[in-house]
């Protein structure tokens, strides 16, 4: 085990000095060098797949892909716009259309190998076009404004806002062979608002429809709690009962606003929609089955169910139903809070908070 990680270093290391990765930002370098890490993985389990005639984890592959483009997206773009970045717009939009291509590769391949072998294309193609360009474009941009990023990275390192784990940390040294003392990974705070935030915008994830990006929120909610519980290793049991009554109690509550919304607007789709709900409530049934009879990855296999589900159904099918009725919201909106006041649907305190902390200044989805 131990040769086969040194040998795994070796080509990360001959990759990462093969081409100009590295932008002499040591946040960004850190992440880039994690992303290459990803892509060695991934290609490393296909190859060993094919030796063994077994089948590729292609759901841990992407689940890893998608914590890579939710952590590193949102502190780049955090960045560019401290900075004021020329480009940024254009940058962001480059961000989105990767996740896309990322999902459609995803959900459209007919098999694991296909998806893992999907997914390896879209990484590589990022790492070598945005990297070397569009990335390298704001790294001489900065350098020719005389710009210090140091104070400002250092200031977001310490707020928890973007965490660093262990292993990233122990293999950007192996690479880098840089100092890195001054990256205190014990001050580092997990700002789950923060975290809840940064999904959202880079899963591209708002359907315009405030009732129901409320409860879309409080979803993502339970899917970043019970991933720090596994994370963490601590009281993963309780949460994982926790999420699980949660995500029970939202099918209820979330699908019947979903189903009336759709019915009294008369939305076309309204059957197939209906459909995937019962998709979602059979695999919860799965996970809580798996995690009464003792299975150890009931909430790893949870929090991948979930995260597919935000973009599988969330950021496709319920994003039609926004586009449906964007010349309606305030009907929608009147119609939500006669709901509401009849005590058709419930909404507390806690999801209404949460919704204008993640929104920012967002009005209240009921008023």
């Amino acid at each position: 085990m131990q040769k086969d990680y040194s040998a795994h270093l070796d080509s990360l290391r001959i990759t990462w000095l093969s081409e100009p990765f590295h932008l002499g930002i040591p946040i960004i370098d850190l992440q880039h060098v994690w992303l290459v890490h990803i892509i060695l993985e991934l290609e490393e389990t296909i190859v060993a797949s094919e030796k063994e005639g077994s089948d590729v984890d292609v759901h841990s592959s992407f689940r890893k892909a998608l914590d890579y483009v939710a952590e590193h997206f949102a502190l780049e773009e955090d960045i560019l716009e401290h900075f004021n970045y020329p480009k940024f717009s254009e940058h962001i939009q480059g961000h989105r259309k990767f996740v896309e291509r990322l999902t459609e590769k995803y959900y459209e391949a007919k098999n694991n190998q296909m998806a893992a072998l999907g997914i390896l294309q879209i990484l590589k193609k990022w790492l070598f076009q945005h990297i070397l360009h569009d990335d390298t474009d704001y790294a001489e941009f900065f350098k020719a404004s005389g710009i210090d990023l140091k104070s400002y990275c250092n200031e977001i390192l310490k707020s928890g806002k973007y965490p660093i784990s262990k292993e990233q940390l122990l293999i950007y040294q192996n690479i880098i062979q840089m100092d890195t003392t001054h990256i205190s990974l014990h001050e580092q705070s997990i700002d789950t608002i923060q975290e809840i935030r940064n999904i959202w915008k880079t899963y591209n994830l708002s359907t315009g429809i405030p009732i129901i990006d409320l409860q879309h929120i409080w979803l993502l909610k339970m899917i970043v709690e019970l991933d720090h519980s596994l994370k963490l290793g601590d009281g993963a049991s309780d949460t994982f009962h926790k999420v699980i009554t949660a995500a029970i109690e939202y099918t209820k509550d979330h699908f019947g606003v979903e189903d009336k919304i759709m019915r009294y607007f008369r939305y076309t789709d309204v059957v197939n929609h209906m459909n995937q709900h019962k998709r979602f409530i059979d695999f919860i049934k799965t996970r809580n089955d798996e995690f009464k009879l003792g299975n150890p990855r009931a909430g790893l296999h949870l929090v991948q169910d979930l995260r597919n589900w935000l973009l599988s159904h969330i950021a496709l099918e319920d994003k039609k139903i926004g586009l449906a009725f964007e010349s309606r919201v305030r009907e929608l909106s009147e119609f939500t809070k006669k709901l509401h006041q009849t005590g058709e649907i419930s909404i507390s305190r806690e999801q209404k908070n949460l919704y204008k902390l993640v929104m920012q200044s967002a009005p209240d989805p009921l008023e």
